[in-house]
């Protein structure tokens, strides 16, 4: 078992800026031994992020997790934009990822509710993304961005910044998976405003009121006010035709993961089909056949949706077969 690793290098852009932790870790299982590496690099942060009026979230420590798979040769990359600071207890996916010679990569702002609003946000999480491949020689063309709910946002939202002239790497994901993900912010905006006036379930009041606030306060207005501004903003607006970034996703792998379990969400949320996300990704990935994506899909589970406790809740994660979903992206890049 090969035990030598080329050393972590920063790249100049990052020195001085944060700390770096590195573990090297030796995993013991069934019949076998596997080594890898893993990065921890962050930044630390403190205070607070208004989101709306009396509702502040404490900022996270920016920066990136990293696993290396044990080969000298990794084929690809996974990356999530949420904070994972575990460089011990690994999971189901990232165990599936590192057979398949995959790194997995956790980048993220301050802001654990990232939208992506400005440039600056999405240079930051590409700027981690640019110093791991290149240190690494992850093939740039060979990346899976993946996300839940708006994570999902974020990962269509820095492919589309990717293709753009404010881009610097330029990196273009061979895949995207995306699970329950917000898609049209003026449906979004709102069904947001509808679930604060109706004051059924405490959860949705409080997700309305602070992402309508936010969503009006950085996008300066309401979609009625300030109707272009949310087109842009939005990865796919059906009200627009699609939208003006859906030709960024023409030759992108997109798997689309959503339980559409509209029973649950009126009788616990007050939500028809208006409200919930699965109306977004069956738009979009219906537009991306009709505009000739041949790797587009639409993933819909039945009664897979339970949070960590075992609660019923389709709006999660837990909704995908990570083992199936790293087989997918394998494939397509094998």
């Amino acid at each position: 078992m090969n035990h030598n690793h080329e050393p972590f290098k920063k790249s100049k852009k990052f020195e001085n800026l944060f700390s770096l932790s590195f573990l090297l870790l030796i995993f013991f299982s069934i019949g076998q031994i596997r080594a890898q590496k893993v990065f921890n690099v962050e930044t630390h942060a403190e205070g607070s992020i208004e989101l709306a009026a009396g509702i502040n979230i404490k900022k996270v420590n920016s920066g990136y997790t990293l696993w290396l798979p044990e080969t000298d040769s990794v084929k690809g990359l996974v990356l999530f934009t949420h904070a994972r600071r575990d460089t011990v207890n690994d999971d189901l996916l990232i165990k599936e990822a590192l057979k398949e010679q995959l790194a997995v990569m956790y980048a993220t702002t301050d802001n654990r509710l990232e939208f992506f609003f400005s440039n600056d946000r999405l240079k930051e999480i590409e700027n981690y993304l640019q110093t791991v491949v290149e240190n690494h020689r992850i093939p740039k063309e060979n990346i899976l961005f993946c996300g839940m709910s708006l994570e999902g946002t974020r990962a269509l939202k820095l492919a589309i910044f990717g293709a753009s002239e404010n881009s610097e790497f330029h990196l273009r994901p061979r895949a995207i998976a995306i699970c329950d993900a917000p898609l049209d912010f003026v449906r979004f905006y709102q069904e947001m405003v509808k679930a604060k006036d109706l004051k059924f379930s405490p959860v949705a009041e409080n997700e309305g009121t602070w992402v309508s606030e936010y969503l009006y306060k950085n996008l300066q207005g309401s979609p009625k006010e300030a109707f272009q501004n949310y087109v842009y903003y939005s990865p796919f607006c059906y009200s627009a035709n699609g939208g003006v970034h859906l030709g960024e996703f023409k030759n992108i792998a997109v798997r689309a993961y959503t339980e559409p379990d509209v029973n649950w969400w009126i009788d616990n949320r007050r939500k028809d089909y208006y409200g919930m996300n699965a109306i977004d990704l069956a738009a979009f990935i219906n537009m991306l056949k009709i505009n000739g994506n041949k790797e587009a899909e639409l993933i819909l589970t039945n009664n897979k949706g339970y949070d960590d406790l075992g609660n019923r809740h389709p709006h999660n994660w837990n909704i995908v077969d990570e083992k199936q979903l790293i087989q997918w992206f394998s494939r397509l890049i094998n």
